[in-house]
């Protein structure tokens, strides 16, 4: 028997699920018994057959098994959710009758019901849920003058969340602000319990606070704020001055004046000081003569930074620090919402080197009864389950927020931070505007990977001294574009920061450096950013400039400070400041607001949805990596440099060996003859030479049976035309018609090729009055070929395939979306590779 005959002949992949994991099918060759000696031969047969099984299953099994190993410890967003729904079957399971959560205090009637119920629509439930909606009857029917601080202001946050808009639940929480407000101590200068909320007192006012009580009623008040409800500043005025009491030598907060220096407090004292920051507006710092002044210094931000700093020199996720050293178990949970809740409205990914939430997370996961779904302190009010649950689940649920924003740390001083407050203030417009939960963070592009700048969609730069780059950075901010990201940025410019910027000149040479083929050039009138969610025109002095990349403008970039306005954007801002400014401020809000829509068409992944970064190609399954090169021509053969690549790591991470590398070759025999695969693309009018013609036709239709597959970038009518012109030209005896919906190319199993069964596929056309700004019908697969002695050798798109794959938000082109435009790359792939 010939060694040929002993080799495995052909590997089918049968590919299932999201995620593209093979179930491999091996045809053996030299297995068919011949007449003479027929059982000797087919035991024969069967035994090498095992031999080979063994061996190959072997290897994949060792594979499988090492790349768990090496994964073992990163935490998954899959793994995350199941936590958070194995939390709320158990809260869900526990409420009684009557709609309550039994409380371990009669003190604090209704505070366990508010505080499950207030995790419970964090983690997703919504308000008319039966089970949401009867606890809801519930605290509505307590009583205001026998309810205590922390749970009138809990009640207060959920009915804020459940109701956003103020059409159903306003008047209930108008009254329970009011009465928080009177609770808020004041009197005479000097007493430190002054701004702060304490236990309720019967009858009479408050005298004492503490850091506990006091933080949740900020809470409470900021929530009511954005349903409408005002809040006077004085109100806000005295709690800062009350957190400032709070403060230890070393930067964080205690429970009470003069009291240890405590995680938790510290956790409250970061967040009700930039939440009291937020509800402050102060003309004087805003204006200078009437006019915006920006690029001062904030004095409040120091006091932020101080307390992290603190939080990093004692960090734990296992128990709650303390300034004495150690931690305390007994307000774990507590503790772990405190830090969740501060580092969000700080924007911080890590706390000193901690990666807060996936360390938090990673802590709950590892400690949640997986039985029940429960998770229980050591001691206090955390022994009830339904509280540390609801405490965890406040954790997990928030901190995974899709992040809208991430925002560029460049050296060590502030220049890149000249407006400290600008993104958190637009994120919250954006929340506004969208009508969903977000997140912001800062990234420090001083030591960040791809992976640190991938959590982010839109990364915003900003300056007005320096943009001093190094050159691995400048190479990440390359790679974050090619991955279909954006950046936003801005020269820190008029406006009181001065005029001919050093960043305005280094950032227009680093655009050039890193994208010499294009440039950044004021967007035209039409640009889709001017009505991407808001309609907005151009304006003289807010010259918005775009660089086109990767299938769409991927940068924007504007000399004057957008993040100077958005942080004067605050509640009752339009009541005190000029008409003037008022005007400037709501047109960069709202520009913000369309810039981010454009450029993640509104579609966000959660926290911990990343891309891949580095795909290891597994090299069990030929004896050499096949190449896929793209086809040179003049109508754009290469505006999406990375879609292809795309679907190639794709395809590799299931077990197909394929070289990765960059290769466009001409239309050119010689050329071609080496690679049974050939991809093009393009987006403009094109035409090949009468040698190039002659070239393609008998590369595809001779011997060596090429195969060309094309597809029209951003569905490009223009293009579409040519390519069909061109193929008619090259082959008028070929039609080149539509492929039928039951053709085997859409099947998988036995009917197919091993790829995905496709019955139907979305095509998704942006549309800023549509719901998530896209317009999106499902319809039979639209594809086109030309069928050559029973088989198809050219397959076209004319709907878009490469901007759905090249970006990791969101295509802004019609075409598909871009599951399915992945789903038909990998079953043409698997077509031709197996179909001969």
């Amino acid at each position: 028997m010939s060694t040929s005959r002993q080799s495995v002949s052909l590997v089918r992949f049968d590919i299932r699920g999201a995620g593209l994991q093979p179930a491999i099918k091996v045809q053996m060759a030299g297995c068919k018994p011949t007449p003479l000696r027929k059982a000797h031969r087919l035991r024969l047969c069967q035994r090498r057959s095992s031999r080979i099984l063994f061996a190959f299953f072997s290897i994949a099994f060792f594979l499988h098994a090492s790349s768990m190993t090496a994964g073992a410890q990163e935490l998954t967003a899959e793994e995350v959710r199941k936590s958070i729904d194995g939390g709320i079957r158990y809260l869900l399971s526990n409420q009684e009758r009557a709609g309550n959560w039994p409380d371990l205090s009669r003190r604090f009637r209704g505070g366990t019901t508010g505080l499950v119920t207030l995790a419970l629509l964090n983690a997703g439930l919504r308000p008319t849920n039966p089970k949401i909606a009867n606890s809801i009857r519930y605290l509505n029917s307590l009583p205001l003058e026998e309810m205590e601080t922390y749970v009138v202001s809990l009640r207060i946050m959920v009915l804020a969340m459940a109701d956003p808009n103020g059409k159903v639940h306003k008047l209930k929480i108008k009254k329970d602000v009011e009465w928080l407000m009177k609770q808020q101590v004041s009197g005479p200068n000097g007493s430190p319990n002054i701004g702060g909320w304490g236990y309720a007192g019967v009858g009479g006012k408050l005298r004492s606070a503490d850091g506990s009580n006091s933080q949740f009623a900020l809470l409470a008040l900021h929530e009511a704020t954005k349903v409408g409800i005002e809040i006077e500043e004085v109100y806000w005025r005295r709690t800062i001055k009350y957190w400032r009491g709070l403060r230890s030598r070393r930067g964080g907060f205690g429970y009470i004046n003069g009291g240890d220096t405590l995680g938790t407090m510290t956790c409250a004292g970061i967040s009700s000081m930039i939440i009291a920051q937020e509800n402050l507006i102060d003309v004087d710092e805003l204006l200078q003569n009437g006019d915006v002044s920006c690029c001062r210094p904030n004095e409040n931000d120091e006091i932020v930074d101080l307390a992290i700093d603190w939080l990093a020199d004692v960090f734990s996720v296992r128990s709650a620090p303390r300034g004495g050293g150690g931690g305390k178990l007994l307000h774990k949970f507590y503790y772990l919402y405190g830090l969740e809740r501060a580092c969000r409205l700080a924007g911080r990914r890590f706390v000193g080197g901690h990666d807060w939430y996936r360390e938090g997370a990673n802590e709950l996961l590892r400690t949640q009864n997986r039985t029940n779904g429960a998770w229980t302190g050591t001691g206090g009010d955390e022994r009830d389950k339904n509280i540390a649950t609801s405490f965890a689940l406040l954790f997990l649920s928030k901190g995974k927020r899709p992040v809208a924003i991430g925002k560029y740390k460049i050296g060590q001083d502030d220049d890149w931070n000249r407006h400290p407050k600008g993104v958190h203030f637009l994120t919250s417009k954006l929340e506004e505007s969208w009508g969903t939960r977000l997140n912001w963070q800062t990234i420090d592009g001083n030591n960040a990977r791809l992976q640190d700048l991938l959590e982010a969609p839109v990364l915003f730069i900003s300056g007005r001294d320096r943009l001093d780059l190094t050159q691995p950075q400048k190479e990440l901010l390359k790679k974050y574009i090619e991955s279909g990201n954006f950046i936003y940025a801005e020269a820190c410019e008029q406006d009181g920061c001065g005029a001919n910027s050093p960043f305005d000149r280094k950032f227009r040479a680093l655009m050039a450096e890193l994208f010499p083929d294009t440039e950044l050039k004021p967007l035209a009138v039409d640009h889709p950013i001017w009505n991407s969610f808001h309609q907005v025109s151009p304006r003289s002095g807010w010259v918005m400039y775009g660089l086109q990349a990767c299938c769409r403008t991927s940068v924007v970039y504007c000399q004057r400070s957008f993040s100077c306005h958005w942080q004067m954007n605050r509640p009752k801002a339009a009541e005190k400041l000029p008409r003037k400014a008022v005007d400037q401020i709501e047109y960069a809000t709202k520009l913000g607001v369309n810039v981010v829509s454009y450029a993640t068409g509104r579609q966000l992944r959660d926290k911990l949805d990343l891309p891949a970064v580095d795909v290891e190609t597994v090299k069990v399954l030929a004896n050499r990596a096949l190449v896929l090169p793209k086809l040179m021509h003049s109508g754009g053969s290469d505006d999406a440099p990375n879609a292809w690549r795309r679907m190639l790591e794709r395809a590799s991470s299931i077990g197909l060996r394929i070289d990765l590398s960059y290769k466009m070759i001409p239309a050119q025999l010689s050329a071609l003859a080496d690679h049974p695969f050939v991809f093009m693309h393009g987006r403009t009018p094109f035409e090949f030479s009468k040698e190039e013609r002659k070239a393609l036709r008998k590369y595809l239709e001779g011997g060596n049976r090429g195969f060309l597959f094309c597809d029209s970038i951003c569905t490009n009518d223009a293009f579409s035309r040519s390519f069909r012109r061109q193929m008619k030209a090259i082959f008028p005896e070929y039609p080149l018609e539509k492929i039928s919906s039951d053709h085997p190319i859409w099947s998988d199993g036995e009917e197919g090729f091993g790829g995905y069964p496709i019955r139907s596929v979305t095509i998704s056309k942006p549309d800023r009055d549509a719901p998530g700004g896209f317009q999106q019908r499902q319809v039979t697969p639209q594809l086109e070929g030309i069928e050559i002695n029973g088989r198809l050798a050219v397959i076209f798109s004319p709907f878009d395939i490469s901007c759905a794959l090249e970006n990791a938000t969101v295509s802004q082109c019609e075409g598909y979306t871009r599951e399915d435009a992945t789903k038909i790359c990998i079953n043409i792939l698997m077509y031709r590779l197996n179909r001969d």
